[in-house]
């Protein structure tokens, strides 16, 4: 398969020429000044872009694999609460967190699966990969992992108390995960990648 397209431009064909900050809290908002090469013309800008600045996370597919079942959170998401549709703001999700300070990501699988469901995990977890959520805005990278894990252990609720992180943590069968993926039961991002990944290598891995 070589017609996959290779990317025209590359990292050193645009240029910052300026960065302020707009928001400094709990996230970070900076709003850039820039030019890039371009298909058209020699060159595209100055233009003005907000970048939401997130630091690397990464999402855990947390599975006993005997059992063929998943281990999921359920929390409050202030981006759910928000939006236009009325779903429920209470999501079903992976085990997921961001990236401490000199913190690498594999470290951080352990930690966030210690912290959201009480597991402490026998073996490293898989990286399946990374991706950017949200390129167009957002320099957030998300790092995918697949880890076994024992679902005897869980607790059945966890959360850092001073971090404002309340969870209940569910256990649920493969084929359950898998219709509601089908019946568009999922509404998050990374649940539905995860799911997608496990239903194309489920054959071998259950």
């Amino acid at each position: 398969m070589g017609d996959w397209p290779r990317p025209q431009f590359g990292s050193d064909d645009w240029e910052l020429l300026a960065t302020d900050r707009l928001a400094d809290g709990f996230f970070q908002l900076e709003q850039l000044t820039l030019t890039h090469r371009g298909y058209q013309a020699e060159s595209i800008g100055p233009m003005r872009r907000e970048l939401f600045v997130r630091t690397p996370a990464v999402v855990v597919i947390l599975c006993d694999v005997a059992r063929k079942e998943l281990v999921m959170v359920e929390q409050f998401r202030i981006g759910a609460a928000m939006s236009d549709l009325e779903d429920s703001p209470w999501m079903l999700e992976w085990v997921a967190g961001i990236c401490d300070e000199n913190e690498a990501p594999l470290q951080t699988c352990y930690r966030e699966v210690m912290e959201e469901t009480g597991l402490t995990l026998a073996d490293d977890p898989e990286l399946l990969f990374s991706y950017y959520p949200s390129p167009g805005g957002s320099n957030e990278l998300i790092h995918l992992y697949f880890a076994p894990c024992d679902v005897a252990e869980i607790d059945c609720y966890r959360g850092q108390v001073g971090e404002y992180e309340d969870l209940k943590v569910h256990v649920i069968s493969v084929a359950s995960a898998m219709e509601a993926l089908q019946t568009g039961r999922i509404n998050n991002a990374a649940m539905i990648i995860g799911l997608q990944w496990l239903k194309i290598n489920q054959a071998h891995l259950l």
